[in-house]
């Protein structure tokens, strides 16, 4: 069993042909690091736009390089390599290495890590750990679309009801959408981050592209052509007048046999016939003739992950601190004495942390920074002031 005794911090373009080889053989070793997240490609090339990013060399008592874990620097915080798009993080290394969690963060002179999505396993000694479990939504192709399609149905009968009348309506309406997966483009990237920066102005959420280094490391991605590996994206377009037109697009990030379902984005006024769900199933039969045979559509999320997928693994999301800080000691000592706030303060934190972190990881410049903290400050007073929901309303 391999100990962390050192640490070595180097950019991710300093990774050597040894580097790659080893970080390769970890995860070949590991089932849980199947995703495309862990793959040392994804590393190099989001480490060309990140700002601050770092690869942690981590070695064992014989000096020997015995795992990885990139990261990127948020003052005196560390986060995961790309976050918030980042959906998987964690230590590249055979199981049953220990992490020394106080000698990571004093090596790197950080008070604080901060994650979500954590793959593996996390023990953190003579540190302020405060985690809380996610599960995996994954839709399982292995026997094949229509296997998949029949369990989903049985278990969901009413959705899978009400989409095939969409299916039908799209193909009374249109003549139906056509369809392609094809590599990501400058215009149809373009085309879903403007779909989603209009859906974060809508709902209230940071816009996480409003940085600009985010859409870089997509673009970065795009370029790269590996067979297997990279971006991917599902689209349908409405092809019954003159101009095709472009109806949804969901953004794919894919390994080998497993596809990551990333930014999924349609057209406002195509809603009715629920494109992206639509897409989604399509795009899962075609994926599954190309021999892949997992579907991750993340951790938590939209109720409708719930009716496509099944529960998998459990990650993890939280932070380890070498010190509590002074507001989250203010904050747990409300909630103690307070039993009434509690449900609605544990709420309200949990989405203050996570609006926090995502502000953290993208703004790197002070007035994105001041903007983002003011509105974040008026969301939180905003729910606040509202009332929470009876069990009247929540029945409703």
């Amino acid at each position: 069993m391999a100990r962390l005794t050192r640490i070595e911090s180097v950019a991710p373009e300093a990774l050597t042909p040894e580097d790659i080889a080893a970080w390769e053989g970890f995860t070949s070793r590991r089932p849980d690091l199947i995703g495309p997240y862990f793959d040392v490609r994804y590393v190099m090339d989001i480490g060309q736009s990140v700002p601050d990013a770092h690869i942690a060399r981590l070695y064992d008592e014989q000096g020997q390089v015995a795992g990885y874990l990139p990261y990127q620097v948020r003052g005196r915080t560390l986060q995961p390599l790309g976050a918030p798009l980042t959906d998987y993080h964690g230590v590249i290394a055979d199981t049953g290495f220990v992490m020394d969690y106080p000698l990571l963060l004093r090596s790197l002179k950080a008070n604080r890590l901060e994650f979500m999505g954590w793959v593996g396993e996390m023990t953190a000694d003579n540190v302020h750990a405060r985690t809380i479990e996610a599960i995996t939504q994954i839709a399982d192709l292995s026997d094949g679309y229509d296997a998949y399609l029949a369990r989903q149905k049985a278990q969901h009968h009413k959705f899978y009801k009400n989409v095939g009348r969409c299916q039908r309506n799209v193909e009374k309406d249109f003549g139906g959408f056509a369809f392609s997966f094809e590599r990501v483009t400058p215009d149809l990237l373009q085309w879903v981050i403007d779909q989603k920066r209009q859906q974060y102005s809508r709902s209230g959420m940071h816009d996480v592209f409003g940085c600009g280094w985010t859409l870089n490391l997509l673009s970065q991605l795009a370029k790269r052509q590996d067979e297997g590996f990279g971006l991917r994206v599902g689209v349908f377009r409405d092809v019954s007048g003159p101009e095709p037109v472009l109806v949804a697009a969901e953004i794919c990030l894919m390994r080998d046999a497993c596809v990551h379902f990333w930014f999924p984005a349609y057209a406002e006024s195509y809603y009715r016939y629920s494109p992206g769900i639509l897409l989604s199933l399509r795009i899962m039969q075609h994926v599954a003739e190309m021999g892949v045979t997992q579907i991750d559509f993340g951790a938590g999320g939209e109720c409708y992950k719930h009716t496509l997928t099944s529960p998998a693994r459990v990650c993890l999301e939280g932070t380890i601190e070498s010190r509590t800080s002074l507001m989250t000691v203010l904050v747990d000592a409300v909630v103690a004495l307070s039993p009434a706030a509690r449900e609605k303060l544990g709420g309200i934190r949990l989405s203050l942390q996570r609006r926090l972190r995502t502000i953290r990881a993208c703004e790197t410049e002070p007035k994105g920074k001041r903007d983002a903290f003011q509105a974040l400050l008026r969301r939180g007073i905003s729910r606040l002031r509202t009332p929470a929901p009876t069990a009247n309303d929540i029945a409703a």
